[in-house]
């Protein structure tokens, strides 16, 4: 039973690493004359979430769980219309967000490779170490970055940081799985 849970989120790793790769790539190749119109598509994007969850809320039977969705789906649509009205702001606050992710995914990851990737017993583990420090770098280069007042090439450095997130995430998983079973 615990190996298919380790399955299924080796599966999850590798999924996640290929929509990375191919978001990075598809913000590497996009114009920046469509830089707007991908920002409403995502406001848009989140207001049609915010609505099914309200319609999941209405046929649902009402239970506490059900009304923390509706929250959250309120919370959602709020947020879909901010996007949708503020679209210049939208870029900037995405951007300083994404910066504290890949901190705290540089920090989470470099714990990562010390408890688990060592535990492996796999060869040059401790490679992992300066994969997450580049990840901690990108997140301070993101926050203090001198790109700000230009979306086109903030969404050049961000596509560049996610396919780079998307490899470190591949060589995760060939550095860790499968998991030494010895007891």
């Amino acid at each position: 039973m615990i190996f298919d849970g380790l399955n299924s989120l080796r599966r999850n790793a590798i999924m996640t690493s290929i929509v990375l790769l191919s978001f990075g790539i598809v913000l590497l190749m996009l114009p920046e004359t469509y830089l707007m119109p991908l920002i409403e598509g995502i406001g848009a994007v989140i207001i049609i979430i915010a609505l099914v969850m309200v319609f999941n809320f209405l046929s649902s039977n009402k239970s506490l769980i059900h009304f923390v969705f509706l929250t959250l789906a309120i919370v959602l649509a709020i947020c879909g219309v901010a996007v949708l009205i503020y679209q210049e702001d939208v870029i900037f606050t995405l951007g300083f967000i994404f910066g504290l992710f890949l901190i705290i995914e540089g920090i989470h990851g470099t714990y990562y490779a010390l408890v688990y990737a060592r535990r492996s017993e796999r060869k040059d583990w401790w490679i992992l170490i300066p994969f997450y420090a580049l990840f901690i770098l990108f997140g301070l280069i993101i926050l203090v970055n001198p790109w700000w007042h230009n979306p086109g090439t903030f969404k050049t450095v961000i596509g560049i940081i996610i396919v780079i997130s998307a490899i470190i995430s591949g060589l995760r998983l060939i550095w860790v799985w499968p998991l030494s079973t010895k007891e």
